[in-house]
């Protein structure tokens, strides 16, 4: 069964190790040195949308940019193999949302985080986080007592994982060893706003004078968030593509006004309208949108009128509530909070929230027909299903809207793509109304139905997406201005879309569909990069990347390394010239200082030299130059070099 792509349901039957044709485990640990000091290694989320999962290896550390469940075919978990216990370092998330965020109590099962390892995010990140992981594992618990399924993490898991989160307060950029302690790790990120959800964000890694960037989920379609904040140049994009095959959604305005006056038409018929929805983010837009026009219906509609929003849609809407801060939602939310003295902008006065079953049989029985607004959002857990099998038992006429994606093999794929008169539809629930007491009795999970819904009962508003389309996906890729951009987050079709369209409005050198278990280095403009094997239609294809660079850069390192052309041994940090051991003036501490101080002024010049290679636009020919005076400088300074 397929779980909502934006939700936290987690029904994949599959296992991680289910993969028939993955290709070998890498070390990316091999691919660094002094040349390549960055590179990316996917883990999953290269081609599907699902289990986002980023290796990131640096010369001092191993780090991961996301680690979530898999919405589709294919392994329900990242690829794991490779990394041993206790070597992850530290977590970036780039959002909540559980395809992002979903596997890591798996981490935390496997023993895959190092002791101190932390999850570095924002607080609106954490806080949906925070939500989203208690949802999966109560759906996780129930998976797992099914014949064949596997138990992937526990509570406990869960609980260990979330304490790890460091979160910042905002959006901002920072240093790794501000969360962790990593000896000599100059691991620099900066995290903005990518306009997707709550505290979602696109992230940049830099570190030994290279920068990657990660587009995380890129929106710029809310009527309560802030567009995408621009992001800095970057030596590597790693860009999502899930709309990659189109230049544009359509109108998000008119999907907001399209919703309401359907919803609208069916309460004035007395017609009780069920919009499955996405728990954290649509949610929220579907209620707001209610809270801005409900005051301008007549009043005889006014009077008929009556919301619910249930389920996991409260805890969300309750943290979308408690960050309603000018760091994560725009001005006109912010405006309105102050002008109306309402801090809770998301849900009109008029929206009830049930906090039992009573509730709920109470609201289905009056005389007003509700909306209710509910997860999930493919009708495959949560509340929804239960709402959706009363209506068809109770009322000779409803409305189903729906607002997002549905799957193969939901059941709200199986009401939307229906052709006849009435689509037959399977779901889990348990019973609300009296006649149908809902019980859990041996904790097996809620029963199974299957019956018939009317097709003229379905209706789907197109372009209220919260994923960017390739125009807006473009126009970011043009403001990285990468010179290598590896596309994520797609299925295969899309990128191949994707990758045409880039190849042919981009300056980057390469343009390439991402591969599981396949390296990416990050390496600058003048590196002349070439994907010399790229198989396109196997389960995880690889591409290798080679560099045909006729520049030496071994100048630059000879002193540092003691290596030079002629053989001999040159005087290096780590080795001072005889004469000043022998004269015994220093110490050993006073050796380790001053080698320490060496490494930081040399992590300076690499962090100088990213900024301006991405951020000022200089070639890699001037900027070699200033490197290689820089640490000639630092060594004679030191005294370490002739």
């Amino acid at each position: 069964m397929t779980t909502d792509t934006n939700s936290s349901d987690d029904a994949s039957p599959s296992s991680d190790d289910s993969d028939a044709d993955r290709p070998s485990p890498v070390n990316a640990a091999e691919h660094v040195d002094g040349e390549t000091p960055l590179v990316v290694l996917p883990r999953g989320g290269a081609r599907e949308v699902g289990r986002s999962c980023y290796h990131v290896e640096t010369r001092q550390g191993t780090y991961l940019v996301d680690c979530g469940l898999n919405q589709g075919s294919g392994g329900q978990f990242a690829d794991f193999r490779g990394l041993e216990p206790e070597s992850i370092d530290a977590v970036f998330l780039t959002h909540a949302h559980i395809d992002h965020s979903g596997g890591l109590p798996v981490l935390e099962h496997r023993n895959l985080l190092a002791p101190n390892a932390k999850i570095i995010c924002t607080q609106g990140t954490a806080a949906l986080t925070h939500v989203l992981l208690h949802d999966s594992l109560k759906i996780h618990e129930s998976e797992a007592k099914k014949p064949g399924r596997e138990r992937h993490f526990t509570r406990t898991d869960v609980e260990d994982v979330l304490a790890r989160f460091d979160p910042l307060s905002g959006y901002g950029s920072g240093r790794v060893t501000d969360h962790v302690g990593i000896h000599d790790e100059d691991l620099q990120y900066e995290f903005g706003d990518a306009g997707h959800l709550l505290g979602s964000a696109w992230l940049t890694l830099e570190s030994g004078g290279r920068r990657v960037c990660f587009s995380g989920d890129l929106g710029g379609r809310s009527a309560h968030l802030h567009d995408i904040q621009t992001p800095p140049g970057a030596d590597t994009l790693i860009l999502e593509s899930t709309y990659g095959d189109r230049d544009t959604h359509n109108s998000f305005q008119k999907a907001r006004t399209e919703l309401f006056e359907t919803a609208i038409d069916a309460i004035e018929r007395g017609i009780p309208v069920l919009i499955p929805t996405f728990a954290v983010g649509r949610a929220q837009e579907i209620l707001q949108i209610f809270r801005e026009r409900w005051r301008n219906l007549p009043e005889e509609t006014r009077e008929k009128l009556h919301i619910v929003y249930d389920g996991m849609a409260t805890e969300a809407t309750d943290r979308y509530h408690a960050y309603a801060s000018p760091e994560y939602v725009n001005d006109s939310v912010m405006n309105y909070m102050e002008n109306a003295a309402d801090f809770e902008p998301f849900v009109p006065e008029i929206a009830e929230r049930p906090s039992n079953a009573d509730d709920r049989r109470r609201i289905l029985d009056q005389d007003t027909a509700p909306i209710v607004v509910s997860p999930s959002g493919m009708l495959t857990g949560g509340l929804s299903p239960a709402y959706l099998l009363e209506l068809v038992e109770n009322y000779d006429e409803a409305r189903i809207l729906f607002t997002g994606y549905q799957a193969p093999g939901t059941p709200g794929h199986d009401l939307q793509q229906a052709d006849g008169d009435t689509a037959t539809v399977t779901v889990n629930a348990w019973p609300i109304t009296s006649e149908r007491e809902a019980r859990e009795t041996d904790g097996d999970g809620p029963p199974e139905y299957t019956f018939d819904v009317p097709t003229d009962w379905i209706h789907t508003v197109s372009g209220m997406s919260g994923h960017a389309a390739r125009n807006t996906l473009l126009q970011f890729a043009r403001d990285v201005d990468a010179n290598h951009v590896a596309l994520v987050h797609g299925d295969p079709e899309n990128q191949r879309s994707m990758v045409n369209h880039l190849e042919g409005n981009l300056s980057a050198d390469l343009v390439t569909r991402a591969a599981v278990q396949s390296v990416i280095p990050v390496h600058p403009p003048d590196e002349g990069l070439v994907a010399i094997r790229n198989v396109h239609d196997v389960a995880h294809p690889s591409i290798e990347i080679r560099t045909e660079s006729e520049t030496d850069s071994s100048h630059l390192t000879d002193a540092l390394t003691g290596d030079s052309d002629d053989g001999t041994e040159a005087e290096t940090a780590n080795e001072p010239p005889s004469d000043e051991l022998d004269a015994g003036d220093e110490d050993e501490k006073a050796v380790e200082e001053r080698v320490s101080e060496l490494v930081e002024r040399v992590s300076a010049v690499d962090r100088e030299l990213a900024a301006q290679r991405n951020d000022d636009g200089w070639s890699e020919g001037e900027l070699r130059e200033v490197i290689r005076e820089e640490i000639e400088s630092a060594l004679d300074d030191r005294g370490i070099a002739d």
